[in-house]
C-alpha cells in the first residue's frame, strides 16, 4: 500500500510544481512538461517505490515484533512503542543507505 501512496505523491508533486512552476513563475507550460520527462528517469521512480516497500515492511515488522514482546501493562506497552520507533528509525537509515548504494552506485 505504501508504494502506491508514493507513486500518488509523486504525481501530485509533478504536478505541483507545474503549477508553481506555470503560474507563479511564468514558465512556459509545453517546456516545463518536455523539461520534466526529459529528466525524470525510470529509475528515480522505481527506486523509490522500492524503499517505499521496505520501509513500509521495516515499520510493520518493528511494530509487531515490539509489541509482541511487550509486556507490563500500559507502561510496557508504551515502552515496546518508543523501541519501535527508535529500532525502525535506525533500520530505515541504515537500508536507505543501502539501497540507495546498490541502485545508484557506479
Amino acid at each position: 500500500m505504501l508504494p502506491i501512496l508514493v507513486f500518488i505523491g509523486d504525481i501530485i508533486g509533478v504536478y505541483g510544481g507545474y503549477l508553481v512552476g506555470v503560474y507563479k513563475l511564468g514558465f512556459n507550460p509545453a517546456n516545463f512538461i518536455a523539461s520534466t520527462f526529459e529528466h525524470l528517469e525510470f529509475m528515480d521512480v522505481f527506486s523509490g517505490l522500492v524503499k517505499a516497500a521496505v520501509f513500509g515492511f521495516i515499520i510493520s515488522l518493528m511494530g509487531c515484533y515490539n509489541g509482541y514482546k511487550s509486556k507490563g501493562g500500559a507502561q510496557g506497552v508504551g515502552a515496546a512503542t518508543t523501541n519501535a520507533v527508535v529500532s525502525a528509525s535506525i533500520l530505515i537509515l541504515t537500508l536507505n543507505y543501502v539501497i540507495t548504494e546498490l541502485f545508484f552506485a557506479k
